[in-house]
């Protein structure tokens, strides 16, 4: 009652941490008119002079990098919101300001899809960026980190900062514009993109100035990677992040270093699925490792001969499978051992219990495809492959065996790190997401990062309608295609969810037969999808995808005109780059008018209809789906249809529902429509999701204690890459060496006479090539033994010394002390891996 009344009065947390920023919109707003009268030039020059005085202020960029609300920030702002209407006809409205600033004070953002994510995150960039310690924006695929990367490069480009993007296999970019001249006279000439004066938030395709426009657009040029690091703002994926922090500490020359700026700031797009959903997945460098792989094949031929329940059993929630006491001694009969849990029989053990695994809990076209002889993963978040990743330990081998395509051999760890630890690395970490709330508890115990809720710029008109239970799957999509029919003859656009690919291509089975139109975006087809996302919005659109985690495309109701006029253009056999400015003009004149009268159209009808085939494990993934209709404003519905045979209802309660069904005499067909069975539900997920923080917990647990391992090992390669002098370190290895030597033919505690000085002289000669000259005649004292040896080893590196010269013999110590250390550093890694998986088999 108390907390209730302290709400009302003072509001919740999150509208109290709105409110303290809205003075600092007021001080932005308040230069607007001020800035908008100044040329091109001098906005460009303003921004020079404000980098300037960031790095030439060492607090006020410790300030800006600790996330601090310093003076020069509504300055800041401005420029960007100006830069931005004078480049790409965007003005950040109030609401982005407050999302910019929840980044820069390194916290999470929600914003509703939508509201503009990539233009909020711009702005904390820019000011971020000023200190020139380098920025990171990170993305979850490759398509979005060079579009988001060329687009809000206008912005950066225009004030005066550098811009690089890094891509997989190595491709790297710099943004440059399209024409420098072209650029130069555009800013001279201060030509516009916005009219003077203009206050809107979006400015309408007939009033953009189409020359201006042009001459500010840019361009990905390839780059090196050093280069991409090396700009002022690097946009980039989590996984191309985290392994070039991983390869930078195995390279031999600091002139091979990447990430040359270090960790200073990141902004994280989509920081659920990168923090929380990729989470249980560490990054791994790998090697190959020398096994025979045949052993899976023989695995797998043994585990199709047995019995589930029988001969083992299988865990779904927790994706484990075991031998019963029965399946045991059948293995024992079948691979002719003693004891399979002798520890020369672990090999085959693992394998067996992979073999079940594979065959048992992963299935061929959810969690992978394959596709020309290879077993491709498909990432269970958001619905696409990921071809060159691989699962470890010889789960990957085994399920190329149950395919009975070619097995590559397993691969030993070289390096790896989870994401949890790669982006705590960073002195400010902040993120951006439609959906983070159902998880700020493991936000703020992991990383200590808060989340702030930001309001959506127009109230959300979206109705969320119950959701509706069948008994079985059958029933269920007859329900889902009559819906979808029946919406495809009003002509309002359907977008339908679902959770794997196999549900998706069985569901686009049930629509041809039918007759109705459709497109399919899943794992198997996503070259196309931004073109198919951003056309799903249009009259009678049906689009069938899977998880819409991480698509970053906006459904525009009435389609997107950029998109539909190279449509238009294309059937006129010409490509965008070939057309005149003219034709494109007059393609994107038509292409506007077509989709502004399907938009109205689309609005009358009730906006975009999203539809749910399945509820995901994750609360999280099912909102981001429904966030897909009643962007900014507009109209649109969701509803989720559901049967006691999917996965999360059979295995977290489905057969009280299904008792509740037969008690209240539903008949065949019939849904149950209830609140109470929808928050049943809804209990399961956060069941489920409770589950996996406690993995991703134990998981970080692990790390954490191979992270302070990590750190020192990588902090010596540092040093060893930054040339210091190993030579007293290398000396007192060699004696090292040579005690053990001595210890084994001399030991101190025996008489002269057991001592055998031919084969202390021999291991000398063996191991280290040289010739230690010992007078076997002589009665030595031990620790004058020692210095003998001592002694002439010393003179033995003092003439290797002179010979090849002090540099060469120091870059020489550097290379093999590196190469002695990164080999003992994958022994101990391997080690760990088999001490992790004997843990948890115990657990």
């Amino acid at each position: 009652m108390i907390g209730f009344l302290v709400k009302k009065i003072f509001g919740t947390k999150n509208e109290r941490e709105i409110k303290k920023l809205k003075p600092w919109v007021e001080k932005i707003n308040a230069l607007e008119d001020g800035f908008d009268k100044l040329t091109n030039e001098e906005i460009r020059q303003k921004s020079l002079e404000l980098k300037e005085k960031v790095q030439s202020d060492k607090h006020l960029s410790e300030a800006i990098t600790q996330g601090e609300m310093v003076d020069i920030l509504p300055e800041a702002f401005a420029l960007v919101r100006e830069a931005a209407k004078r480049t790409l006809g965007l003005r950040p409205f109030d609401v982005q300001l407050i999302g910019a600033m929840v980044l820069h004070q390194g916290k999470i953002a929600e914003m509703k899809t939508g509201e503009g994510k990539t233009l909020v995150a711009s702005i904390a960039i820019y000011l971020n960026a000023l200190t020139g310690k380098g920025v990171h924006l990170v993305t979850v695929n490759d398509y979005l980190a060079k579009r988001d990367a060329v687009q809000m490069g206008s912005i950066y480009k225009f004030l005066g900062l550098t811009v690089g993007a890094i891509n997989t296999n190595q491709v790297s970019f710099l943004i440059d514009w399209v024409d420098e001249e072209k650029f130069e006279e555009a800013i001279k000439k201060d030509l516009r993109v916005w009219p003077q004066g203009f206050k809107e938030e979006i400015l309408p395709q007939d009033k953009f100035n189409i020359e201006a426009r042009k001459n500010f657009f840019t361009v990905a040029k390839n780059a090196e990677r050093r280069q991409a690091y090396e700009a002022d703002i690097t946009y980039g994926t989590n996984n191309e992040f985290g392994f070039d922090y991983l390869r930078d500490n195995m390279v031999f020359s600091k002139d091979q270093i990447v990430q040359v700026k270090g960790h200073h700031f990141a902004i994280v797009d989509e920081v659920d699925s990168i923090l929380i959903d990729e989470a249980r997945t560490p990054l791994i460098i790998s090697g190959l490792a020398e096994e025979d792989v045949s052993i899976y094949y023989q695995a797998d031929a043994f585990v199709k001969t047995l019995i589930k329940d029988e001969d083992f059993t299988i865990d779904e929630k927790n994706k484990t499978a075991v031998l019963t006491e029965k399946g045991i001694e059948k293995a024992e009969k079948y691979f002719n051992l003693e004891n399979l849990f002798d520890p020369k029989n672990i090999d085959i053990l693992h394998a067996i219990n992979q073999s079940l695994r594979a065959n048992h809990l992963f299935h061929r076209d959810v969690d992978y495809v394959v596709k020309d002889g290879e077993v491709i993963i498909v990432d269970e978040f958001t619905g696409r492959l990921m071809p060159g990743r691989r699962w470890s330990d010889g789960l990957h081998q085994a399920i190329e065996a149950k395919e009975g395509v070619k097995i590559e051999a397993e691969n030993q760890t070289l390096a790896s790190i989870t994401f949890q630890n790669y982006f705590r690395m960073y002195e400010k970490l902040a993120g951006m997401t439609g959906t983070a709330e159902t998880e700020a508890e493991e936000f703020k115990e992991i990383y200590g990062l808060d989340v702030v809720v930001i309001p959506t710029n127009k109230p959300v008109q979206r109705k969320d309608h119950p959701d509706m239970i069948y008994k079985t799957k059958k029933e269920k999509f007859e329900k889902v295609v009559e819906e979808i029919e029946e919406l495809h003859k009003q002509g309002r656009p359907v977008l339908v969810g679902t959770v794997s690919i196999e549900t998706s291509e069985y569901l686009s089975n049930l629509l041809k037969k039918k007759g109705i139109p459709h497109n399919v975006l899943n794992a198997k087809h996503h070259e196309k999808e931004a073109e198919i996302i951003a056309q799903a919005g249009r009259v009678g659109a049906v689009t069938i995808a899977t998880n819409m985690a991480g698509r970053g495309t906006d459904i525009l109701l009435g389609g997107n005109p950029e998109f539909l006029a190279k449509e238009i253009l294309r059937k006129k056999g010409k490509t965008p780059e070939e057309a005149t400015e003219e034709e494109y003009k007059q393609a994107l004149k038509e292409a506007q008018k077509i989709t502004a009268e399907e938009k109205e159209k689309v609005i009358s009808l009730g906006g975009l209809a999203v539809i749910g085939t399945e509820r995901h494990e994750s609360r999280r993934i099912d909102n981001q789906l429904r966030g897909r209709a009643g962007r900014q404003g507009d109209p649109g519905s969701s509803r989720f249809y559901l049967s006691l045979e999917d996965d999360l209802l059979r295995l977290f309660g489905g057969d009280r529902l299904k008792a509740l069904m037969d008690k209240l005499k539903i008949p065949e067909g019939e849904p149950i429509e209830s609140t109470m069975v929808s928050k049943a539900i809804e209990n399961a997920q956060k069941r489920v999701e409770g589950q996996n923080f406690q993995i991703r917990k134990r998981l970080l647990e692990f790390d954490d204690v191979m992270n302070k391992q990590r750190q020192v090992i990588y902090s010596l390669r540092r040093d060893i890459l930054e040339g210091i002098n190993l030579k007293e370190e290398l000396k007192q290895w060699l004696y090292d060496v040579a005690l053990t030597f001595i210890d084994k033919y001399a030991p101190a505690e025996e008489y002269q006479e057991k001592w055998d000085l031919k084969e202390l002289k021999a291991s000398f000669k063996e191991w280290l090539g040289v010739d230690i000259n010992i007078d076997e005649t002589k009665e030595w004292d031990r620790k004058e033994l020692e210095e003998h040896i001592f002694k002439q080893l010393e003179e033995f590196y003092k003439q290797k010394e002179e010979k090849a010269g002090e540099e060469v013999i120091r870059e020489f110590e550097r290379y093999i002390t590196l190469q002695v250390l990164d080999s003992l550093w994958k022994e101990h890694l391997h080690l760990l891996d088999r001490l992790r998986e004997s843990v948890s088999l115990r657990g």
